[in-house]
């Protein structure tokens, strides 16, 4: 006789829990002279953390001639950032304030019907980047986001433990690269580190039984980060090498000795997946086009310029980047993310654009132990 399976607990995980937030670290960097970076930064016990929040706040100070420098300040500031579980092992392999920008704009949708411009770090008041001829000023947010659900708290991470708690290392590039002026005498860089997270949970409430972890506890979402060579104006085939796992999305960034650079008008985006094609022959406008609608991004696309949007103004798409949103192509479900293993060849066709040298690739893949968590779409 088959063996009857296990009740299901009574009440499910974020309604046995509660939403929280705490204050986790605060630091200042003097960035006058070059690159540093901020003293390690264990995160205290809290609980299941959904995400960690970062908010920057840089200074300059000059005698004349302050401005702000073109490209991709302020969030290249941030050099580097990673964040390491109780064993040491990355959730976020180092990834460079900007492509963490990017990953926050275009990544960071998590059981919503669609993709929400509402994560985007450029929107809000909060947000400055400007330079008198005497003082330059920058802030900043940006999230590392680890919930994928925010119905079930599934894909949250746990730091439960105080004696082996999450550790955030953050590096910071020297004020040049976002700021200019003669004789400078002062620049820093602040950070304030908030964890938002589900508090622990009690094993019942008044004897009924309650969910103590979220769904598919041990799988989680990492960030991983590579390069690759390429050649300028060609259409090339490029291998991805992070996978392993269901992607969420990839960012591509197309760069000419370190500057983003618009891929080739006109030209064809292909994806290839073990030999098969997903995408073929589809226009880069035409990939344009959808991530506009998809996202609401129907500003002015931006190149060389991070200043604040003016009340009314709406952002654009990024310069010299292509999304390759696989998640949102079947929300809110995970069902549409590219399952991949370590012997699975993905590949991208893109032709970057003129003077491109090489190309930037940010992979969000989940490691999955529980199908079933995963694929769950309540």
């Amino acid at each position: 006789m088959a063996t009857a399976p296990a009740a299901a607990p009574g009440v499910p995980f974020t309604i046995a829990s509660r939403p929280m937030r705490r204050f986790s670290n605060t630091q200042v960097a003097n960035n006058l002279t070059g690159s540093t970076s901020f003293q390690p930064i264990p995160l205290p016990a809290t609980g299941w953390v959904r995400k960690v929040g970062l908010n920057f706040v840089a200074a300059t100070a000059c005698a004349s001639a302050g401005a702000i420098v073109a490209g991709d300040g302020p969030w290249n500031l941030v050099s580097g950032v990673t964040l390491t579980d109780a064993t040491g092992q990355p959730i976020f392999q180092p990834i460079s304030g900007y492509n963490l920008y990017l990953a926050s704009k275009y990544l960071a949708f998590c059981g919503a019907a669609e993709p929400m411009p509402y994560n985007n770090p450029h929107y809000g008041p909060e947000y400055a980047f400007s330079s008198s001829a005497t003082v330059g000023t920058a802030k900043f947010r940006l999230d590392l986001d680890f919930e994928q659900d925010n119905r079930t708290g599934y894909g949250c991470i746990p730091n439960l433990d105080s004696n082996a708690s999450l550790l955030l290392k953050i590096d910071v590039a020297a004020y040049s690269v976002a700021f200019s002026g003669t004789t400078v005498s002062a620049a820093s860089l602040s950070v304030t580190v908030d964890q938002w997270y589900y508090g622990p949970v009690a094993p019942s409430v008044g004897g009924v039984a309650n969910a103590t972890t979220p769904p598919g506890f041990g799988d989680f979402l990492e960030t991983r980060y590579e390069t690759q060579t390429v050649t300028a104006s060609s259409e090339n085939t490029v291998t991805v090498n992070n996978r392993g796992g269901f992607i969420k999305g990839l960012l591509v960034i197309s760069r000419a000795a370190g500057t983003r650079t618009a891929f080739t008008a006109g030209s064809n985006v292909g994806v290839v997946y073990d030999n098969a094609a997903i995408d073929e022959g589809i226009k880069l406008e035409t990939v344009q086009d959808n991530l506009r609608r998809m996202y609401g991004y129907f500003g002015a696309d931006l190149t060389t310029s991070y200043a604040p949007l003016t009340a009314g103004v709406n952002s654009g798409l990024d310069s010299g980047v292509l999304v390759f949103p696989f998640g949102a192509a079947n929300l809110p479900t995970r069902n549409s993310w590219l399952n991949t293993r370590p012997g699975t060849q993905l590949q991208l066709r893109l032709t970057p654009g003129s003077s491109a040298t090489s190309l930037e690739i940010v992979t969000q893949l989940a490691q999955v132990r529980d199908a079933a968590a995963f694929f769950d779409s309540h």
